[in-house]
């Protein structure tokens, strides 16, 4: 008869613990995933942190804390608790006691430039006798910029001495007085009328404004993703992403305004990436962003017939702004537009990354205006 109690007690508390923590297992108990930094560069490492706290004064044996993350952000640690295939599965199997915090880290690699995000996670609980488990989930926005590393190569940097010199010629003309781009400190040779007497104020040194030239007000960086091979060529792209981070940041940093136009669809807003000119830090921080977000999983839209009223435009501010196209596109359509560019006084130049193999004939109009660099190179 004792036995038979106990069987029916054992069975009745087996009930209720399973009744009551069904009801009050994730009663006070918050889950959440942050990536430590907002912004990366590609080949640096980040982490993610997943923070599970437990309020309240029942326990949870066993949780799992399931979540999918890019395949393009390899994990460092070597472990059991993750899956890859399309996506880095991830599946954590913890033990949460009552009032406890529990925070991990994982840490990864970024491997590609981009927009990445965690739009959710979701929860398994096992009750105390671990005999049911118990779903549950949650809502998430994590999001992380990788922006493009900068493309290094030998060629690739005497590309950008000989095309800094060309830009640095037209810009020592004249000063504008009427136009600013930053304070410096005061040296022997600079006027009073220089001084920003504020600045100094505040910082107890000399300061004295910096002025913009009228002869140059501006680069225009056109980036062409349109990709006319049979095989998609999806490192030549990346390359034309990278150099044309390179480029910005390189004018950015002597002050030149900036602007980038791109044919590149926007992974959030799907319109094509296109920021106008701009200088300082601020403004590379938005050309980064707009770079790690172009949506290469399709084919970028023609770019000839995009932007060839932008290219031609403005005919008598063509000696303000340099131009330069980044395409390894060398389609007919492309040069001949290259060709109304010159034939109207534009000044540009077409920097076109390529592989060794790559078949593809310059006009022998434009033979001088072109930099081949062959990726390696």
């Amino acid at each position: 008869m004792i036995i038979i109690w106990v069987l029916l007690g054992a069975l009745l508390l087996g009930f209720l613990q399973e009744k009551l923590f069904a009801r009050y297992w994730d009663k006070d108990l918050s889950v959440s995933l942050h990536f430590a930094e907002e912004s990366v560069t590609e080949g640096e490492t980040c982490v993610l942190c997943e923070q599970v706290e437990n309020a309240k004064f029942l326990p949870i044996p066993a949780l799992k804390v399931k979540f999918q993350l890019s395949r393009y952000l390899q994990v460092a640690q070597a472990d059991d608790s993750g899956s890859v295939t399309d996506q880095y599965y991830r599946n954590d199997v913890l033990s949460v006691r009552p009032y406890m915090r529990h925070v991990r880290k994982l840490t990864f690699v970024c491997q590609k430039r981009g927009f990445y995000r965690i739009n959710g996670l979701d929860l398994v609980a096992g009750n105390l006798l671990l005999s049911k488990e118990l779903p549950k989930s949650l809502s998430s926005d994590t999001q992380l910029y990788v922006y493009p590393a900068v493309y290094q190569s030998e060629a690739f940097e005497q590309a950008v001495q000989k095309l800094n010199g060309e830009i640095l010629s037209r810009r020592h003309v004249l000063e504008d007085p009427f136009e600013y781009r930053g304070i410096r400190e005061y040296s022997p040779f600079d006027t009073m009328r220089d001084i920003n007497w504020k600045a100094s104020a505040k910082t107890g040194d000399l300061k004295v404004n910096m002025k913009s030239y009228t002869a140059l007000k501006a680069i225009r960086l056109f980036v062409n993703l349109e990709d006319g091979a049979i095989l998609r060529q999806m490192e030549l792209l990346e390359t034309s992403i990278r150099m044309a981070a390179g480029l910005a940041q390189l004018f950015l940093q002597q002050g030149i305004r900036t602007a980038l136009y791109t044919n590149g669809p926007d992974v959030l807003t799907k319109e094509l990436v296109c920021l106008e000119a701009a200088s300082g830090i601020g403004h590379m921080e938005s050309i980064n962003r707009g770079l790690a977000r172009i949506d290469l999983s399709g084919s970028a839209p023609a770019f000839v017939p995009v932007f060839r009223t932008s290219v031609l435009e403005k005919r008598d501010s063509f000696g303000e702004v340099f131009t330069v196209f980044i395409s390894a596109d060398m389609q007919d359509d492309f040069q001949e537009m290259l060709l109304e560019c010159q034939a109207k006084g534009m000044d540009f130049a077409w920097i076109c990354p390529m592989v060794r193999h790559m078949e593809g004939k310059v006009f022998p109009d434009l033979e001088k205006r072109v930099t081949k660099i062959a990726l390696g190179g």
